[in-house]
């Protein structure tokens, strides 16, 4: 029996950023995603700024209309809307896209690949003490978090959650990314694992196979609160009881220097 799994994290939309490219597109995506036992899919389309919500209009109707194609498909699967926000320092929640099913509580924000911008910090704990949960989006591809691991611990004491691409766990974004996955599960630092699909073949929206490792690895009570409970809750709106987080620690230059010092001598290893 397939597990109910929820992917809160997908850009099945056609026509609004790089994800799917067209209608047929988005349908192949939905149906390897109910193929798989995933049975409810939020659609994050990329708003990069403030100006790109002027098209909020056209992506709520490329919503709708999704939803009404894939019902005439026969797939079951449920689609919900919220988007994924690139992080601006004049970046507002003001908008029925912006937090996720448009329950006003929780939206989706990632920053720039290579580093975490200084206006951070500060702006996600401003939302989050006005009663709006950042999801941090794969910090585990981040420079800036890979470098320092220690800043996940901090984010969350500061009232943000973080997802984890279920690619990074297949070793699909690197093995810096994959190891800092596996390590934010292990510590309770992760609090959802989704697709973050974008094609029919290549990204897709896929969740199975990260699902069984990390049952595998984790236990069965580990990976239905990753893929299934807490993704549920992020869309009904309602809290989330995580477990206490455990720091990464940060590793030093002086321990790095000893490491490569060990494994530079003669008959070490």
């Amino acid at each position: 029996m397939k597990p109910q799994l929820i992917d809160i994290h997908s850009h099945i939309l056609p026509f609004v950023d790089d994800g799917a490219d067209d209608w047929d597109c988005s349908l192949a995506m939905l149906k390897r995603a109910e193929n798989e036992g995933i049975k409810a899919i939020v659609a994050t389309p990329h708003i990069l700024s403030e100006h790109h919500y002027s098209e909020e209009g056209d992506i709520i109707a490329t919503y709708q209309e999704l939803v009404e194609k894939a019902s005439d498909a026969g797939l079951k699967i449920k689609i919900f809307l919220g988007c994924e926000i690139y992080a601006q320092p004049d970046t507002t929640l003001d908008h029925q896209i912006a937090t996720i099913n448009n329950n006003k509580k929780y939206f989706l924000i990632e920053f720039p690949m290579n580093s975490i911008p200084q206006f951070v910090p500060q702006k996600l704990f401003d939302f989050a003490m006005d009663g709006k949960t950042p999801i941090i989006a794969h910090p585990e591809r981040n420079q800036g978090f890979q470098n320092r691991p220690d800043f996940i611990y901090e984010y969350i004491q500061g009232g943000s959650l973080m997802q984890i691409n279920e690619g990074s766990l297949r070793g699909k974004f690197g093995e810096r990314a994959k190891e800092l996955a596996f390590k934010m599960i292990e510590n309770n630092l992760a609090h959802f694992v989704a697709s973050d699909g974008h094609k029919r073949d290549t990204r897709t929206v896929s969740l199975l196979e990260s699902y069984k490792l990390i049952t595998d690895k984790f236990g069965k009570e580990t990976a239905t609160q990753l893929f299934t409970e807490n993704p549920l809750k992020i869309i009904k709106g309602e809290p989330i009881e995580i477990e206490e987080p455990i720091p990464i620690e940060r590793q030093s230059k002086k321990s790095l220097l000893s490491k490569i010092k060990v494994f530079g001598k003669k008959g070490k290893s």
